[in-house]
C-alpha cells in the first residue's frame, strides 16, 4: 500500500517506497509536489474538519467510492484512499492510505458486461417466443388500413363521391397504421442494447409502456390482466430491465398450469420506508414448498423444455437495482412474486 503525509497546503512530505514506484516519480526530497498533481480531484480543503475527514473516510463505492488517476506511462489507475491527521513539530499533517484497486474496478466491469449480455440475450429469447403472437397483432390493423383505403379508392374512381365518407376512411387507416406502428416501436424499445443506466423514472409509465404487449399474450390464452399502480411512484432503474422484469414475472403467471378459472394476472405496488414493492401474482394452482425453494437456482424450470434461465435473471436485475426478490402471498389465491426496488429519492 502507497502511504504518503501531506501538510495543510497539499504539499507532499514524505512517502513510502511503493508510492514513488505507484506514481513514477521521485517523492521528497526531490523537488516539491503537490498530492492534486498525484491525485486528480483530492481536495485538501474538504478534510480540515473532523465532519469532513470522518465523512471522506466513511463515503461508499457508490459516489466518490475511488479516484481515478493518471499514471506517468499514460495508463490509468483507480485508487481507494483513507486519510488520517497527524501532528509533527506543531505542524498538522494528513497521511494517506493509497490502495490500487485498478483490478477490482476491471473485475466489477467485466461482471457487469457479463450481465448485460446474458440479459440481453435471454429478452432476444423471450422477444422470439413472443413473435408469432406479434405477428398475428399487427396482421389486424395491416389488413384493416389496406380495406380503408381500398374503400376510399372505390368511393374516389366514381364521378360522384362523398367527400366525407372518404376522409373518414383514410382517418380510420390512419388510426390502425399508428396502431402497428404503436406495437413495432414498444418491440424495438424492449430489443435495444441497453447500457445498464439507472435514472429516475415513473413506475407506472415503466409499466404501461409493456402492457400492450403483455395484453397480446393474454388475449391468445384468454386471461386478464390488471395494473394498479400509483401516478406518482418513482424509482432509479434501468428502464428496460425493469420492463423485462415484469414482462417475464407476468408471463410466468399466464403460463402456470391451468385451472378451471379464467387466469387472472394482478400488477400491484406498495410503499415502504426505503422505496417500493412490486407484486405480480394470479389466480393459479399456486408453488409448493419444494418448489419454491430452488425456482431462482439457474437451470431450474417448471415449465416443460423450460430453460431455467427466467426466474434466476430476474433476481439478477433485481440485486442490481439494490432489491431483493421472493415468493409473496396472493391475494388471488395463486402464485405471487415481489421484488424491492428504491424509490426516486433514495440514492443509489
Amino acid at each position: 500500500m502507497a502511504v504518503v503525509a501531506i501538510d495543510s497546503d497539499g504539499i507532499v512530505r514524505s512517502a513510502n517506497a511503493t508510492a514513488e514506484t505507484f506514481f513514477g516519480c521521485g517523492l521528497p526530497p526531490a523537488p516539491p509536489v503537490r498530492i492534486s498533481s498525484l491525485l486528480p480531484g483530492f481536495d485538501v480543503l474538504t478534510l480540515a474538519s473532523d465532519e469532513g475527514l470522518d465523512r471522506f473516510n466513511k463515503r461508499g463505492r457508490n459516489g466518490v467510492a475511488h479516484l481515478r488517476i493518471g499514471r506517468p506511462d499514460g495508463s490509468e489507475a483507480f485508487v481507494d484512499v483513507q486519510a488520517a491527521r497527524f501532528s509533527a513539530q506543531g505542524e498538522r499533517f494528513l497521511t494517506l492510505f493509497i490502495q490500487d484497486i485498478t483490478a477490482v474496478i476491471a473485475a466489477e466491469t467485466a461482471v457487469q458486461e457479463l450481465r448485460l449480455q446474458i440479459t440481453y440475450n435471454w429478452r432476444l429469447n423471450s422477444l422470439g417466443e413472443m413473435a408469432s403472437m406479434v405477428a398475428h397483432e399487427l396482421n389486424q390493423p395491416l389488413s384493416a388500413v389496406l380495406n380503408f383505403l381500398e374503400a376510399a379508392k372505390t368511393l374516389v374512381s366514381r364521378t360522384e363521391f362523398d367527400q366525407a365518407k372518404v376522409l373518414q376512411f383514410l382517418a380510420s387507416a390512419e388510426g390502425q397504421a399508428e396502431r402497428a406502428s404503436d406495437v413495432i416501436r414498444r418491440l424495438r424499445t424492449l430489443m435495444s442494447r441497453d447500457k445498464g443506466y439507472h435514472a429516475e423514472a415513473n413506475l407506472s409509465e415503466i409499466v404501461t409502456e409493456v402492457m400492450p404487449i403483455l395484453q397480446i399474450n393474454a388475449r391468445e390464452l384468454d386471461a386478464d390482466i390488471r395494473m394498479c399502480l400509483p401516478h406518482d411512484a418513482t424509482v432509479r432503474c434501468d428502464r428496460v430491465q425493469i420492463q423485462q422484469l415484469v414482462m417475464n414475472l407476468v408471463r410466468n403467471a399466464l403460463d402456470a398450469p391451468s385451472t378451471e378459472q379464467r387466469r387472472r394476472v394482478l400488477i400491484s405496488c406498495a410503499r415502504q420506508e426505503d422505496g417500493l414493492r412490486v407484486l405480480v401474482e394470479d389466480n393459479g394452482p399456486g408453488v409448493s414448498d419444494a418448489v419454491a425453494s430452488r425456482l431462482f437456482d439457474p437451470m431450474a424450470s417448471t415449465k416443460p423444455g423450460g430453460m431455467g434461465l427466467g426466474l434466476s435473471i430476474c433476481r439478477t436485475i433485481v440485486e442490481a437495482h439494490g432489491g431483493t426478490i421472493g415468493p409473496a402471498p396472493s391475494s388471488l389465491g395463486g402464485a405471487g412474486f415481489a421484488f424491492t426496488l428504491n424509490d426516486g429519492t433514495t440514492d443509489a
